[in-house]
């Protein structure tokens, strides 16, 4: 247990605003510009890469750095937090003042759900937007006088998905959320808790164009302001996000533990707290957030893919450059749900599917020919069970068509005909032996020899051999769908997100000739 000294704050609020980065400098925020007139804040702050929500949410809570704490989307929407080493803030605070109120009320769920420890008492509530978030921290401050409060309010992350960081949307939607920050403080001196409360707002990381993931400059900065009787008036002091944490615990008098690397490494802000004077030390780690990801060359571009494969064969080209536009114009993809982009993919950005949103198009067909889908599979931290990536087959129901997906061991397919007994499905074990945690694989159905030559990381691993009457199948009697099964309900159900990184499909089935060209597309050369 932390050593305690003299508790300096009895209540700690902290407010995230994801996805709002420093946007917020370029437009009107009034109730923030007032809140922290005599406090201290910052555009000069940073998320921790990759700037994405659970990495640096969990770094936020946890004190840690994102490779240290291991949480990502994928694995918060799945499994709860138990790492007893690395505890979040809750539980430090719990122990320390086993009779504190502490409470979490977030837009969105995983957060509380793979985050936050379930077994040391913090309230845990889940709104739908902005507003309902406020409503409910107005009602859990006025009714329960937390001592510790932490609350994350989507809507500006959603606005620059949907409408683009730094968009006109984007911004009023920083607007829009100022006032809500402004009726949290309201709620704090409505309830006589103000002169008592460390107020902290943050955000996790921005953006770039729809999407974020990356260390570009308008990704890695963040808005971070704390106002309190010991807050010092300041700007442009350097803080990460992991270092919520120990002002948390400093707000409390609790010990912080010296910087480890490679474990708690949250530090109090230099400047900010008159009373605190511990030097901040910076680390050397900077340099390995410093990433290059190469970028997607135009479809018919000296090194475009039609450089190494003749265009009529090209049926689809989704390369998820912050949109779902079909690169060929072959196809036109509607959205269902949201879907999410990031910056570090194989070739520019990627997209993150599943859970959250598929992408739909009735364009996409395959009849009774030959046909090749080829993906990059994001297999770091996948799910444990099915994750369907593409397909035109629901899992829940009979019918024609085929689904491809994956899971933290192998690649999977699944392909039945109009008769119930015919479905068949197929793993296949996999290596993580693609740098970054990235995986290719290429399908290629053989329709009249039905059979399926299955590539990994462009090297032919096997051949799924069919029953003859696959041969005169059509595959198309739903749409084809990408980021869940046709019925859209599979990777919902099971909480699963997925990365992806160009999605491909050809009119042939591919040889290894064929694949070797799409590997020499990748390492930027021709023949």
């Amino acid at each position: 247990m932390d050593k305690q000294t003299h508790r300096r704050y009895g209540h700690v609020v902290i407010v995230g605003l994801d996805g709002m980065g420093v946007f917020c400098k370029d437009t009107p925020t009034p109730r923030m510009d007032e809140i922290f007139a005599a406090g201290a804040k910052t555009t000069c702050a940073v998320a921790l890469f990759p700037t994405i929500s659970a990495q640096n949410w969990g770094a936020m809570l946890i004190g840690a750095d994102p490779q240290v704490h291991g949480l990502t989307n994928s694995i918060i929407s799945q499994k709860e937090y138990t790492n007893r080493a690395l505890p979040t803030i809750f539980t430090t605070v719990r122990h320390a003042f086993p009779e504190s109120v502490l409470c979490s009320v977030s837009n969105w769920e995983p957060i509380n759900h793979g985050i936050i420890e379930h077994d040391v008492g913090v309230h845990l509530d889940t709104a739908d937007d902005g507003d309902s978030t406020t409503a409910l921290v107005e009602t859990c401050i006025r009714r329960e006088k937390p001592d510790l409060l932490f609350l994350q309010i989507d809507d500006p992350d959603g606005a620059g998905h949907r409408y683009g960081y730094g968009s006109k949307e984007h911004l009023a939607c920083i607007t829009k959320v100022d006032a809500m920050v402004g009726r949290i403080y309201d709620a704090l001196n409505g309830a006589g808790m103000l002169d008592d409360t460390l107020f902290m707002v943050i955000t996790d990381h921005g953006g770039f164009k729809n999407g974020h993931g990356g260390y570009t400059d308008t990704e890695k900065y963040i808005f971070f302001a704390l106002c309190g009787k010991t807050v010092c008036k300041t700007e442009n002091f350097f803080a990460a996000t992991k270092d919520v944490n120990a002002v948390v615990r400093y707000a409390f008098g609790l010990d912080v533990p010296p910087v480890c690397n490679d474990g708690y490494s949250s530090q109090v802000p230099q400047g900010v707290f008159a009373d605190y004077d511990t030097p901040y030390q910076k680390t050397a780690e900077g340099k390995r957030y410093e990433i290059a990801p190469q970028p997607q060359p135009p479809l018919h571009s000296e090194k475009g893919l039609t450089a190494f494969f003749d265009a009529k064969d090209i049926r689809l080209a989704l390369f998820f450059e912050n949109n779902a536009d079909d690169a060929s114009g072959n196809a036109r993809f509607v959205e269902h749900g949201h879907v999410k982009y990031y910056a570090a993919g194989v070739r520019g950005s990627c997209a993150e599917l599943g859970a959250t949103g598929a992408l739909v198009s009735p364009d996409v067909r395959f009849g009774t020919e030959d046909f090749t889908i080829c993906a990059w599979l994001k297999v770091d931290d996948a799910p444990g069970a099915e994750a369907y990536y593409c397909g035109t087959k629901t899992m829940t129901d009979s019918g024609p068509g085929f689904m491809l997906g994956f899971t933290n061991y192998a690649t999977w397919l699944g392909i039945e005909t109009s008769d119930p007994a015919s479905y068949q499905e197929f793993t296949q074990p996999y290596r993580r032996e693609v740098s970054g945690g990235w995986l290719h694989t290429i399908f290629a159905f053989r329709r009249r020899q039905c059979e399926i030559d299955v590539y990994r990381n462009f090297k032919c691993k096997e051949t799924i051999v069919l029953p003859k009457e696959f041969a005169d199948v059509s595959m198309d009697a739903l749409a084809f769908t990408v980021g869940d099964d046709a019925s859209r309900k599979i990777n919902t159900g099971n909480d699963a997100l997925i990365c992806l990184d160009d999605l491909l499909i050809f009119g042939k089935a591919f040889t290894a000739a064929d694949a070797e060209k799409l590997a020499a597309y990748y390492q930027g050369s021709a023949d």
